[in-house]
C-alpha cells in the first residue's frame, strides 16, 4: 500500500478476508487472461458497431449520387460508404475473434476442477485519501499462490474494466456466444 497509495498516511484498513481460492474461472490465471482479451475484443467490436452506425447515418445525410447531386456531396457519400464498409469488415472479424476466444474460454472453464485449491483469495477493503484530498474506499481482491509468495491475480472490484471482464467471462456460460451469427 505504501507504494501505490497517494496519501499512505490516510490509509485505514476496514476489512480483510482470507480464504482458500478454489479453481474457478475468476481465480484461474489462464481464464482471467482470456477473459481480459475477450472483454477488450468485445469493447473493440462495440466501437466498430458505433463506427458503422455513424458512417451509415452520414451516408444517408449525403445520399447516393444522382443526376442532381454535386461532386462535393458525391465525394462525401463515397467517403462515408468506404468508412462504413471498413467498419463492417472490422466488426465482423472482431466478432469472429470474440466467438473463438469465448469458445476457448468456455473449454478452459469446463476443464477446471472447482474442488481443487489454487491458493488464497484475499479481499481487502480500506479507506484512504485521493490526490484531491477526498476520502474514498478501496475494494480489492487478490489471488495469491499457495505459499503466499506471489500475487496471481489482482483486481480492483469497483473498477469498471474489471467488472466488464467479469461480465464477459460470465457471458461465456450462457448461450449468447453459441447463438450469434
Amino acid at each position: 500500500m505504501s507504494k501505490t497509495l497517494y496519501d499512505y498516511e490516510s490509509y485505514d484498513p476496514i476489512e480483510t478476508i482470507v480464504s482458500e481460492a478454489k479453481a474457478t474461472m475468476f481465480n484461474d490465471t489462464s481464464c482471467w487472461e482470456s477473459g481480459t482479451i475477450l472483454a477488450t475484443s468485445m469493447k473493440l467490436a462495440l466501437k466498430y458497431g458505433e463506427d458503422m452506425n455513424d458512417a451509415k447515418e452520414y451516408m444517408e445525410i449525403w445520399g447516393p449520387p444522382s443526376y442532381y447531386s454535386s461532386s462535393f456531396s458525391d465525394n462525401k457519400y463515397y467517403k462515408y460508404k468506404s468508412e462504413y464498409e471498413d467498419a463492417v469488415n472490422s466488426f465482423k472479424s472482431t466478432h469472429e475473434l470474440c466467438k473463438i476466444i469465448a469458445e476457448s474460454l468456455r473449454e478452459k472453464i469446463t476443464n477446471l476442477d472447482e474442488n481443487s485449491v489454487v491458493g488464497w483469495e484475499v479481499t481487502h477493503k480500506f479507506r484512504c485519501k485521493t490526490k484531491g484530498g477526498h476520502s474514498t474506499i478501496g475494494n480489492y481482491r487478490f489471488v495469491i499462490d499457495r505459499g503466499f509468495k506471489s500475487i496471481l491475480i489482482d483486481e480492483d472490484i469497483d473498477n469498471e474494466d474489471n467488472q466488464f471482464i467479469r461480465s464477459a467471462m460470465e457471458s461465456v456460460l450462457t448461450d449468447y456466444w453459441s447463438n450469434l451469427e
